[in-house]
């Protein structure tokens, strides 16, 4: 990616006609699914598929993500990040590739996860954390 998003929204709005946009640009989009995405996290990470199900907290349910056998809620996919020990960037991508709404500090929830994403906290503290908070756990 050599553009950042806004200047590329700024393409994108002045562009007149969106088959241009998209030929111009079509090395700025993503072209990963989840699940290439979750294979190469593990890749990078050097850990299995059964230490995210069981740090992640979604035992079983996990293995279907990352096979591609499930597409999984906002949540789980925050879980299944925090199991894979993920930076905020990585966690961030890994929204974006699955069509979610980014962790958004603006938002109480999202503000609680992203300070427990930040001081490297494990699923069992983060829903603690959230549940004491008022909020519903991930």
């Amino acid at each position: 990616m050599k553009i950042d998003t806004k200047e590329l929204m700024n393409k994108l709005v002045s562009e007149k006609d969106i088959k241009t946009f998209l030929e111009k640009y079509e090395e700025e989009l993503y072209k990963i699914s989840l699940t290439d995405l979750l294979n190469s996290y593990l890749a990078k990470k050097d850990i299995a598929v059964g230490d995210v199900a069981r740090r992640s907290g979604q035992g079983d349910y996990a293995y279907k993500v990352f096979n591609g056998t499930r597409k999984p809620s906002r949540d789980v996919l925050i879980s299944i990040g925090i199991g894979m020990h993920l930076s905020l960037d990585e966690m961030q991508m890994l929204l974006r590739v699955s069509k979610f709404a980014s962790l958004d500090p603006r938002d109480r929830r999202d503000s609680i996860i992203l300070y427990a994403l930040n001081s490297d906290f494990m699923i069992e503290k983060i829903n603690a954390l959230l549940e004491e908070m008022g909020e519903n756990k991930l």
